[in-house]
């Protein structure tokens, strides 16, 4: 019997930082206004970026007011509190696109993202900047914000978009599928 590398599940640094291509569609999608979890090697380019080693702990301040806040968080346990963070924000009307591990079974994908408008499961496996390959895990964009049509446009490109209604309405969940899947 095979044992998984337990490398595979871990990471010994916090800091792995986004993608230029999926950077690329948030500025389609809009400018950046915050990067909550920036550091020293992002390429976000967001208009306000708060850094933990240098601007403290990023989650007790408001994300409000400050434009459309890219999220890429911490993927240990931290990123709890950020997926918490991200519907607290979301509900008070603050746009937010986050990167995140497409992991659907753990607890905080399931109390908090579940929660998003949109999210969109990216298709093949990323690389993030400095990585010598490819993420060993699935990926997801997730979205909150009014302007669910135009994340499908931009990011159903690249994935397969779920775009949720609330728990409390009647409507069945809506997919929005990569067309050349259906046709198969």
């Amino acid at each position: 019997m095979s044992k998984i590398n337990p490398g595979l599940m871990s990471s010994d640094r916090p800091d792995w930082n986004t993608p230029l291509n999926l950077l690329e569609r948030v500025r389609a999608f809009d400018s950046i206004g915050l990067d909550p979890c920036g550091n020293a090697g992002s390429i976000v380019q967001a208009r306000i970026e708060w850094r933990l080693e240098r601007d403290g702990d990023s989650l007790p301040k408001p994300w409000g007011n400050l434009g459309l806040v890219y999220v890429n968080p911490p993927y240990g346990p931290e990123i709890t509190p950020f997926a918490q963070k991200m519907v607290e924000e979301g509900a008070k009307g603050t746009e937010i696109i986050a990167l995140l591990p497409a992991r659907v079974d753990p607890v905080w994908w399931q109390k908090w993202i579940t929660q998003a408008d949109a999210v969109c499961f990216w298709r093949g496996r990323l690389k993030f900047l400095g990585a010598p390959s490819s993420a060993p895990f699935p990926s997801a964009v997730a979205y909150w914000g009014p302007r669910r049509d135009r994340f499908r446009a931009i990011f159903g490109e690249v994935g397969w978009v779920v775009s949720a209604t609330p728990a409390s309405a009647p409507q069945p969940l809506t997919l929005f599928a990569i067309p050349e899947l259906i046709a198969q």
